[in-house]
């Protein structure tokens, strides 16, 4: 598992889509913004937050780029297991009236799962028992 991969180096970060997406609409690099984290092992990704970025990318190069960086990430496997946690996860959540879009539960699920820290400034994360939140990379 991607946790494996955590090492010494530190916590592992599990960076948001929304981050990457407002980077580029910035015009801003998130291999350049990421480097240190990439460098040490400790970022994680998975196939929701690779989908999510991913489509969006208008520019073949940009696009290609960006798969380019998302293969030098560790990442977390959305085998069985994980839906199974976050279908818990979401009932759980569903029954306090927290009702949380089906990416942001994967995602958390991914997160919790390899005991990382997610990079996000959307609220939905803040809702998830357990979960460890930060609004920008270490550093940044």
């Amino acid at each position: 598992m991607a946790a494996e991969s955590r090492g010494k180096q530190g916590r592992l970060l599990l960076v948001d889509s929304s981050i990457y997406i407002d980077l580029l609409r910035a015009g801003r690099s998130p291999g350049d913004e990421f480097r240190p984290a990439l460098e040490t092992g400790t970022l994680l990704t998975c196939g929701i937050i690779r989908l999510e970025v991913l489509r969006g990318i208008i520019d073949v190069r940009i696009r290609a780029w960006m798969e380019g960086l998302f293969d030098e990430m560790s990442v977390c496997p959305l085998d069985e297991g994980l839906w199974r946690d976050a279908a818990r996860l979401a009932w759980g959540l569903d029954r306090r009236g927290m009702v949380l879009p089906v990416p942001d539960l994967t995602i958390a699920s991914c997160a919790l799962r390899a005991q990382a820290v997610v990079v996000s400034r959307d609220p939905h994360f803040r809702m998830i028992p357990d979960l460890s939140v930060i609004e920008s990379m270490p550093g940044g």
